[in-house]
C-alpha cells in the first residue's frame, strides 16, 4: 500500500455541526443543523454551485426570522470547527516520513479548503494533491468522484487506502478496490494504519 488518501471534515480538520449548535442555540440546534449545513443550498455549496456568501443569502432568505442564529453561524462556523486533529496531523507527519504519498478527496467547496490550506500551510504542504468536489461538481459517495483522483494521479485502487468519516464513503472505496478507515470508529489513528499493515 503507497498510496493514503484523507478526507477534511472529521478526518483531517474537526467537522462537528451537533456540538458547535449546541454550545450557541442549545434546544434549537437539531432545527438549525436542517436549516444550515444539511440543507439543499448547503449541498450546493458543497458541489461548487455557490459561494459560501451566495449560499448565506440564499438561507437568509428562506428562513427570515431566523436571520441572528444563522448570521452568526456563518461568520463563527470555521473558527469554531475546522480547526486541525492532532491526532491525525501526528499520523499524516508520520506517513510522510515513512515514504507514504498523501493525498485529500473531499466534499468541500474550493474557497473553504484554500482558505485552510493558507492557515494551515505546514500540514497541507505534505499533501501531493487533491480532490475536492466543489472544483469537480460531484459528490461522495459517487464513484465519479474517486476515479477523477485516480485518473489525476495515476493511482492504482489496490494500492491505495481512504480515511473519512463516513461509512457509505469508504463502502464506495472497498467497492472500488481500496481499503478503507472510518475515522470516527477509531480514536489512535496510527494503531488503526498499523493494524492495515502500514509500517510507521
Amino acid at each position: 500500500m503507497k498510496e493514503i488518501i484523507f478526507d477534511i471534515g472529521g478526518v483531517l480538520l474537526n467537522w462537528n455541526p451537533d456540538v458547535f449548535l449546541k454550545k450557541y442555540f442549545a434546544g434549537n440546534e437539531e432545527r438549525l443543523k436542517k436549516i444550515v449545513f444539511l440543507s439543499d443550498e448547503w449541498k450546493m455549496l458543497d458541489l461548487g454551485n455557490a459561494n459560501v456568501n451566495e449560499v448565506r443569502a440564499l438561507i437568509l432568505k428562506h428562513h427570515p426570522n431566523d436571520i441572528k442564529a444563522i448570521n452568526f453561524i456563518f461568520d463563527h462556523f470555521e473558527e469554531e470547527m475546522l480547526q486541525p486533529i492532532d491526532d491525525t496531523v501526528k499520523a499524516i507527519k508520520a506517513l510522510k516520513k515513512a515514504g507514504y504519498k498523501l493525498y485529500i478527496l473531499s466534499n468541500i467547496h474550493q474557497d473553504l479548503f484554500h482558505e485552510r490550506t493558507h492557515d494551515y500551510h505546514e500540514i497541507f504542504s505534505l499533501f501531493s494533491g487533491a480532490v475536492l468536489s466543489g472544483e469537480e461538481h460531484c459528490l461522495k459517495p459517487d464513484p465519479a468522484i474517486y476515479h477523477i483522483l485516480f485518473k489525476r494521479y495515476n493511482l492504482t485502487p489496490s494500492n491505495c487506502l481512504f480515511i473519512d468519516d463516513s461509512p457509505a464513503n469508504i463502502e464506495t472505496a472497498r467497492k472500488l478496490g481500496m481499503e478503507g478507515i472510518v475515522r470516527k470508529e477509531q480514536k489512535n489513528l496510527i494503531a488503526a494504519l498499523k493494524t492495515m499493515g502500514i509500517h510507521l
